[in-house]
């Protein structure tokens, strides 16, 4: 009898663990993203990066910055990405890019109107940048502030990322120069040719 009341008393606390663990899973705070989380590119190239977010429940707005090495890497421009805008008109902030110091600030985008925050993952802005010499330059995300529909703060984490230019010709590169070695070869096979006949 002892035995039967104590599993009995056991099940209710193991059925409630197993609860919380799962509700503590599904509420993970959402990811502010730098992707591609590692890019890498050739010097004096343009490419783009993409701040993104994943898993939120009723995003109304957000605002952050970005830093860079600017000795490696240059800024160019921003663009809004298609994540909130899909709930709606938008007010979007660009931000302020500072070359000298390697900074994006004030990134920011609102939903207009009383209408209902947006769920889901998506991109929340698009960077253009421009590679200057050979390096390795962090990206990373500051300044965080993300609101629901209420204008109640959103727990968030963030993820930077990193870029890293090389001199390594890109494939396209090499195989011009391989086709052009080809033809210099074969110039000079047929001038010995000649030279010999």
């Amino acid at each position: 009898m002892k035995e039967i009341k104590r599993r009995a008393l056991g099940m209710p606390l193991a059925v409630f663990a197993v609860i919380a663990l799962s509700s503590l899973t599904a509420h993970a705070d959402p990811v502010v993203i730098v992707q591609p989380s590692n890019t890498v590119v050739g010097v004096n190239q343009t490419f783009t990066l993409s701040v993104s977010i994943t898993n939120v429940s009723n995003l109304f707005a957000y605002q952050f910055a970005l830093r860079f090495d600017p000795t490696v890497l240059s800024a160019n421009s921003i663009s809004e990405g298609s994540f909130l805008s899909g709930g709606g008109g938008t007010f979007f902030i660009p931000g302020n890019i500072n070359n000298a110091a390697g900074t994006i600030t004030l990134t920011a985008n609102t939903l207009l109107g009383p209408v209902s925050g947006v769920n889901g993952s998506g991109v929340l802005a698009t960077f253009n940048f421009s590679s200057l010499i050979p390096g390795s330059s962090p990206i990373t995300i500051s300044d965080v502030t993300l609101l629901d529909s209420n204008l109640s703060p959103i727990a968030t984490d963030v993820q930077g990322g990193t870029v890293v230019v090389n001199t390594v010709p890109e494939p396209a590169t090499v195989l011009l120069l391989g086709a052009g070695l080809l033809g210099v070869a074969a110039s000079l096979h047929k001038r010995c040719k000649k030279g010999g006949g």
